[in-house]
């Protein structure tokens, strides 16, 4: 990022802050989720009457207000309105009906088609664009070609922290060059609960060490490149044995191994100058045993702001997860989070409970809960981001001629492959590998859950079976749900009959609640039949104890997919150099259930 001069950014803070009311003070403290990519009065509505600071961007989908977040509603049905309550439009398109595949191009003119409309708000003041894309299944922008690189586990894997600030460069010259502006990575968790459902391979490593070298060399990469790295999820949730959007958790470390452990990645990303750490919903005893970190004050401002002395932007995880929403109202946790120290509350969702979490905050103010000098605080640290960004000059006049060339240029697309190239890992291998050309495989490959997939030539529900095709044709193709059905297994029980061993793949998604693949091949084994298997997951429930093979490649995203076709049948051989960043551990296998309905097999969450 451009270094400009504190003192004349200052200056103009100060100004904008002076001219600004309290609604549009409150506004700037609220990023809500963008949705698709077609304009609805409703995704107006938000940046112009909610006067909201940021979007966080989700391109794959369709903004409608029929969604459920992860199961539940998120509106407050006792909400006491104001005098002055408002609502905004709603979108009523059917819930689950997902968005285009649009191109670089196309999605730069839509972010600065965007801004525009902020920018002729009175205030003035532009949207910070963000996005997750950690790698893996979290890439909230996959079509249109756009390459993803494997996630923090991957590049940990390879062991080359250089490589690692050179992927976190190149993916922030993609987005940024579209529009974003804001990263919600690097993940700082140190995955020592290898049973841990949520984080995973979203961590690059069990040890703090190794975590904080790629978390530095990541969140520099990002920063150089012109986005703002997000650290998270504050103090860590490493070691939680659930997921945060179903329920909260309870990590019951003491002081002492949390300074050894959860916190060392953090505070070294703090040294390197992050510029914002998101908050974990998790409650930590050693500092506060009432709240959530989210929600408090004694971790958030005591912990983070006073005894580790970040001064940059605290960003609340999405503030709807049922970890928060069971027991504080969304309206209430908003303020509730404001007064404890966040800057900037992450809203998903498209209903009316975006309106209540405006009011919620600005009735805590009005009745003195909550001071304006607390809520000034927060829009000088968000505002003097953007300012360092150069937003207020920028925004809203990216070229989308030069985001689409950037995004398919040759040294793009090389890293992209060479990166996926070294961060493979064979787990097993009982003389099977590699494939022989003469033997009759049947392929068996699930279907990536639609959010996560491009919709596009280069990333589509069946590259797998396509990459197949390029090493052998002796094969039976066949997909399954993520987590195969009953009539699912049942087929390819009859057409293993068919073959002289099952090539198949058994992804992790957290967000896939059925389950995934492991009792398929648990049945494929019992048959008698040889299995081996491609994942993205290094522990158990990817690799299964039963396979034959098992090759991780950390990554549901195309060029580990395609690359691990490749390793199967001997034309690439994985790199000695790549090791496996855990260990494993003892785990607890999940119990392999026997698959439900289709119609519930179809059931996932928004992440």
């Amino acid at each position: 990022m451009a270094k400009r001069s504190n003192a004349n950014r200052d200056a103009f803070v100060s100004r904008k802050l002076a001219k600004m009311s309290l609604a549009e003070k409150v506004g700037q403290l609220l990023t809500f989720t963008r949705r698709g990519t077609m304009l609805t009065p409703s995704g107006i509505e938000q940046i112009t009457r909610l006067q909201c600071g940021g979007l966080c961007l989700e391109p794959y989908a369709l903004e409608t207000c029929k969604n459920l977040y992860w199961g539940n509603s998120q509106i407050d049905q006792n909400f006491k309105k104001p005098a002055d309550y408002f609502t905004i439009a709603n979108t009523y398109f059917a819930g689950k009906t997902f968005g285009i595949s649009i191109t670089p191009e196309d999605y730069t003119k839509d972010l600065n088609r965007l801004q525009r409309i902020a920018l002729k708000r009175p205030s003035g003041i532009p949207l910070h664009m963000t996005i997750d894309f950690e790698g893996d299944f979290k890439n909230d922008y996959m079509s249109g070609g756009i390459r993803q690189f494997p996630p923090p586990m991957g590049l940990a894997a390879i062991g080359d922290p250089k490589l690692t600030y050179k992927v976190g460069l190149t993916i922030a010259r993609q987005l940024s060059a579209i529009g974003v502006t804001q990263m919600y990575s690097p993940v700082c968790d140190v995955n020592i609960n290898p049973n841990n459902p949520e984080i995973g391979v979203r961590s690059f490593s069990d040890d703090p060490e190794t975590c904080a070298i790629h978390a530095v060399a990541l969140l520099k990469g990002f920063q150089d490149g012109g986005i703002a790295a997000t650290a998270k999820h504050f103090p860590g949730r490493g070691d939680s044995a659930t997921d945060a959007h179903d329920v909260l958790d309870v990590i019951r470390a003491d002081k002492q191994r949390m300074q050894e452990v959860e916190l060392y990645p953090f505070k070294a990303a703090i040294a390197a100058g992050v510029k914002a750490i998101m908050t974990g919903h998790s409650v930590y005893p050693a500092y506060d045993d009432t709240y959530p970190t989210t929600l408090s004050e004694k971790i958030l401002t005591g912990l983070l702001r006073e005894e580790l002395g970040f001064d940059g932007v605290i960003v609340s995880d999405a503030i709807g997860m049922a970890a928060i929403l069971k027991q504080w109202p969304l309206p209430r946790a908003c303020a509730l989070a404001v007064k404890a120290g966040c800057d900037t509350i992450l809203l998903k969702a498209d209903d009316e409970s975006r309106s209540q979490c405006f009011f919620g905050i600005k009735q805590a103010v009005e009745s003195g809960e909550l001071s304006e000098k607390r809520i000034d605080e927060a829009v000088t640290r968000l505002l003097r981001m953007k300012y360092d960004q150069g937003l207020f000059e920028t925004a809203g006049k990216k070229d989308p001629k030069k985001a689409q060339a950037y995004a398919m240029s040759k040294p793009v697309i090389d890293l992209s492959w060479d990166v996926a190239k070294k961060a493979i890992i064979v787990m097993r291998d009982n003389q099977m590998l590699p494939l022989e050309k003469n033997k009759k495989i049947l392929v068996i490959e699930q279907r990536i859950p639609y959010e996560f997939v491009g919709k596009d030539p280069y990333m589509h529900s069946h590259m797998f079976c396509e990459a197949m095709v390029e090493q052998s044709e002796n094969l039976i193709l066949v997909d399954t749900d993520f987590a195969a059905t009953e009539p699912e297994v049942e087929e390819c029980l009859e057409l293993a009959k068919q073959a002289d061993l099952v090539v198949m793949t058994n992804y992790y998604a957290r967000i896939v609640k059925t389950g995934n693949n492991r009792f398929l091949a648990k049945k494929l084994k019992e048959a008698g039949h040889k299995v081996v298997v491609v994942t993205n997951y290094p522990y158990v429930d990817g690799t299964t104890s039963e396979a034959d093979a098992a090759v991780c490649v950390f990554s549901g995203t195309p060029d580990s997919i395609r690359i691990s076709a490749q390793v199967l049948f001997g034309r690439v051989k994985p790199s000695a150099k790549t090791k496996l960043p855990i260990r494993l551990g003892v785990q607890t296998e999940t119990p392999v259930k026997k698959p439900a309905s289709r119609k519930q097999s179809l059931e996932i969450s928004y992440c």
